[in-house]
């Protein structure tokens, strides 16, 4: 009996210790290079995309540094699904543009000096003669818990 108990004992030690190996293996100094983004897509008119059955559509994503005008600092082209105008992205994930935009790592667009003023750029190909980017564009802005990272460097 007290043969057993050792064994089970030894078995649970074995187990946790493992267990705590993939814990200490879950902090990483470097972030994921992928951010999601999620939004409401309407036509010309107000209308939502897909109304009655969800469609696929070619999206670019750009990020600027400025509101207006400006070069995009990063780039990418998804096929998106939207379901009743809303869609879900996984920025980071997605192709170069064809215009050979800058898509390095989405990480490098989102430091600098400058990096609290960031915007978002949407183009959604083939909803009319021309594509045209979604104005205005979107700033992006820090999720709460951000905060506590300023003095993370």
């Amino acid at each position: 009996m007290n043969r057993t108990i050792r064994n089970i004992a030894a078995l649970a030690t074995v187990a946790f210790a493992f267990g705590l190996t993939g814990v200490a293996r879950a902090a990483d100094a470097n972030p994921p290079e992928r951010m999601t983004y999620q939004g409401f897509l309407v036509d010309g008119n107000g209308a939502a995309l897909a109304p009655t059955v969800p469609a696929n559509y070619d999206v670019v994503f750009r990020i600027y540094n400025v509101k207006q005008g400006g070069t995009a600092i990063w780039a990418e082209q998804q096929t998106v699904t939207v379901d009743k105008g809303y869609f879900s992205a996984l920025l980071g994930e997605g192709v170069a543009t064809a215009s050979g935009e800058p898509n390095n790592d989405l990480s490098t667009a989102l430091d600098g000096a400058d990096a609290s003023d960031r915007y978002i750029g949407i183009t959604v190909s083939g909803l009319g003669e021309a594509d045209v980017e979604i104005a205005p564009r979107l700033r992006l802005v820090t999720t709460p818990y951000a905060f506590t990272a300023t003095q993370a460097r």
